[in-house]
């Protein structure tokens, strides 16, 4: 899906462009659309709520990479209900899944008010 909507996206005429992978329910490759220098900024995250579905720790770390490797701050905004690291599945209460994600320590150039 990525790959229909984000070439669409990148010809609007917009000032500001955030690509924002939330829920985040597979891996995505966005190197080409970093690669245009038309993207500030990332954010991903898992999805809440009862019926979520899980989102792997390894698809942020590899986003987070992504965004490193074309220096565009990346935003881990919340883990999710359910996330899988490793061959372990965590559920997390909505009240902590922003602290946690906070905790992991993968955002990257990441600040609040990036967009002036």
């Amino acid at each position: 899906m990525a790959d229909y909507r984000l070439p669409i996206f990148l010809n609007l005429p917009i000032r500001h462009r955030t690509i924002i992978h939330e829920p985040m329910l597979e891996w995505i490759e966005i190197r080409r659309y970093l690669a245009t220098g038309l993207i500030e900024q990332v954010t991903c995250g898992g999805e809440s709520g009862p019926e979520a579905r899980i989102c792997d720790y390894a698809w942020i770390l590899e986003i987070m990479q992504q965004c490193v490797e074309y220096d565009i701050p990346f935003w881990f905004k919340q883990t999710g209900a359910k996330v899988k690291k490793g061959n372990r599945i965590y559920h997390i209460e909505r009240k902590d899944q922003m602290h946690q994600a906070e905790k992991a320590g993968v955002n990257y150039r990441y600040e609040r008010n990036i967009i002036k």
